[in-house]
C-alpha cells in the first residue's frame, strides 16, 4: 500500500516546502513560503470536512485575519482544491 501523501506530492507547491504531518489529521499538511505565508491543511472531525487555510504569517495575527479558509467536504476533491488555492496565492498573475 503506498503512504497516503504520494498523491499530495505531485503538488506543484512554486517554490514552498510541503510538509506531510498525519492523515485525517487536524494538522494534516503545511506549505510554507520564503515570505511567511502558510497554506495549512487539516480534517476537523466535528464537521467531517477537510479544511484550506491560509494566512500571511504563521503567528496570531496571521491566524486571527485568515487570508482564505476553504471547506472541502469530499476527500476526492482536496488535491483539487489545495492545488487551486495554491495558484491563486502563488501563481504570478
Amino acid at each position: 500500500m503506498k503512504p497516503w501523501c504520494d498523491d499530495y506530492s505531485k503538488l506543484d507547491i512554486v517554490d514552498g516546502k510541503i510538509k506531510f504531518i498525519l492523515e485525517d489529521d487536524e494538522d494534516m499538511i503545511e506549505i510554507r513560503y520564503m515570505d511567511g505565508m502558510l497554506i495549512d491543511v487539516g480534517y476537523i472531525e466535528e464537521t467531517r470536512a477537510y479544511y484550506i487555510t491560509v494566512v500571511v504569517s504563521n503567528d496570531i495575527n496571521g491566524w486571527e485575519n485568515p487570508l482564505e479558509e476553504c471547506e472541502v467536504k469530499n476527500k476526492v476533491d482536496l488535491i483539487s482544491k489545495i492545488q487551486e488555492t495554491i495558484y491563486k496565492y502563488r501563481k504570478e498573475k
